[in-house]
């Protein structure tokens, strides 16, 4: 005999940020697929307010904020009555769209609706407008579909092995159905209970493929769907922040792909650098130039690698501080219902949330070596090109000096010249070698080349004397600086051992 159930509804909490683009699409959407599935003419009229969490519909009332429809559907052949509500809010910067529809409870005229057949499911999800690829919410979305396991089973003993497994079976059989095929169905995660009645959680959170939220209650008391819908708003909340903590670790795992992408890229990139910088001699203008080119594009990446991070990391505290948010919603429901079990809503903050956190902490700790690295060799290379541009400006300083002096000795030379060579006025300038006798002229010119060479050696010899006892003077300090600290450590070491020789004597 095959399955039936009882008066089934489908709950649709979509969350949308108030700053996406486009920030009217939850009501566009809901407006569209009333319209064009459900043949419902009714519009969902938005109008704003200010306040943390304010009821949207334009023309609401203190008793009623939603948009109240009814339509038809065709099982079969045959007509069946169907009517649903749609609920505008916004929960601080997100938009919230509570969609419902549902097979009604009582006709007309006040008798049971008869069960029907789960493919009952599929009508109210026609050609999937309900799914989020359809919906496409910036922050997600959660299904609920609340079921009565038919009138005579709906008092059955669920708890006995047999029965939890025909209920499992029958939530299975019902996301079957209420999914059309080209729709990938969720993976199953858990099951329990909430107000004394089975529940059923389908998509894991920690997976990145494929991953929408589907809920499915089977009603086996009338208490369960009477505080469902006293606490409905929880209900609504609670599901805003669930999802918004999930879409902050989601969007986490695709900036933890790029970091690792970026991090596995790191050590190579160094390596390269280093391996080109030579120990032993100095650089050459090209590889110096190189260097400096290196100098400019390692701040570049560091710069974005430090972005993603930061974006990490903000995404860190978007799951702790909705995670909180979450469970301060759990203890208010807990609060006004004392006696009742809710730790099936419990697991998602104690298990979840605390996943979510040691995952992306455990990033963070891990990727951040990566600016590490990013910085020391930023100052080895900018330390090396230093000291490579501070021997070419002394080799620099050192040749200007040396030209400098030899000029000068030069020009001493041939100041002194007139009064060392005798003048011969009027003696011509003759051809090379025609003579045994330089011309005056020439001889001054001999004299202060010898001046200037003379300087120049001499500056040479000076300047690199003095670099020389700069270095030994430097090896001296260093020197006295070592043994100084090895003197000073002395009368501590012998603190230490004399009394263990006193004790030795005792």
């Amino acid at each position: 005999m095959a399955r039936k159930i009882y008066a089934p509804n489908v709950h649709l909490f979509a969350f949308h940020l108030k700053d996406s683009h486009p920030p009217n699409l939850l009501w566009d959407k809901c407006n569209t697929l009333l319209s064009q599935r459900f043949g419902i003419t009714k519009t969902l009229e938005i109008e704003e307010r200010a306040g943390y969490r304010v009821d949207l519909l334009k023309d609401k009332t203190d008793d009623d904020v939603a948009l109240h429809f009814e339509s038809k559907v065709f099982l079969d052949g045959k007509s069946l009555p169907i009517a649903g509500l749609a609920t505008p809010l916004r929960i601080h910067d997100t938009y919230v769209l509570a969609l419902n529809l549902r097979r009604p409870e009582f006709d007309e005229n006040q008798k049971k609706t008869t069960p029907l057949d789960l493919n009952i499911l599929e009508l109210l999800n026609p050609s999937g407008c309900l799914m989020p690829s359809e919906i496409r919410s910036s922050l997600g979305q959660t299904l609920l579909l609340t079921v009565w396991y038919t009138e005579e089973k709906q008092w059955l003993p669920w708890k006995s092995p047999q029965n939890r497994q025909e209920l499992r079976e029958l939530a299975d059989n019902c996301l079957r159905e209420f999914i059309p095929n080209q729709y990938p169905l969720p993976n199953f995660y858990r099951e329990g209970q909430l107000f004394g009645s089975p529940i059923f959680e389908y998509g894991v959170p920690t997976q990145e493929e494929d991953y929408y939220h589907v809920l499915i209650w089977v009603f086996c008391r009338t208490e369960t769907d009477d505080k469902f819908t006293a606490h409905y708003s929880t209900f609504v909340s609670l599901f805003c922040h669930l999802n918004k903590v999930v879409a902050a670790f989601q969007r986490s795992r695709q900036v933890h792909h790029i970091v690792r992408q970026d991090y596995q890229a790191i050590e190579p990139y160094i390596n390269k650098i280093f391996q080109g910088m030579p120990v032993d001699k100095l650089l050459t203008q090209d590889e110096l130039n190189q260097f400096k080119k290196y100098l400019k594009d390692i701040p570049q990446k560091y710069l974005f690698y430090s972005q993603l991070i930061s974006e990490l990391d903000h995404y860190r505290l978007d799951v702790d501080i909705n995670a909180q948010n979450y469970r301060r919603e759990l203890n208010d429901l807990q609060s006004q219902l004392p006696a009742e079990d809710i730790s099936f809503l419990s697991h998602f903050f104690n298990e979840d949330y605390h996943l979510f956190t040691e995952q992306i902490q455990s990033d963070l700790g891990y990727f951040q070596q990566g600016t590490g690295i990013l910085e020391k060799a930023m100052a080895a290379i900018q330390g090396r090109v230093n000291l490579e541009q501070a021997e070419s400006d002394r080799s620099l300083q050192d040749t200007v000096a040396i030209v400098g002096v030899g000029l000068t000795a030069a020009a001493i030379g041939a100041t002194v010249a007139p009064y060392v060579i005798p003048t011969e006025p009027r003696q011509p300038i003759l051809p090379p070698f025609s003579t045994n006798h330089f011309h005056p002229l020439t001889q001054s010119l001999f004299l202060s080349l010898v001046f200037g060479a003379t300087g120049a050696v001499i500056t040479k010899g000076l300047t690199a004397l003095i670099q020389n006892r700069s270095a030994i003077a430097r090896r001296l300090t260093r020197l006295i600086r070592g043994s100084s600290n090895k003197t000073a450590k002395l009368p501590t070491s012998t603190q230490q051992t004399f009394p263990q020789s006193q004790k030795s004597k005792n």
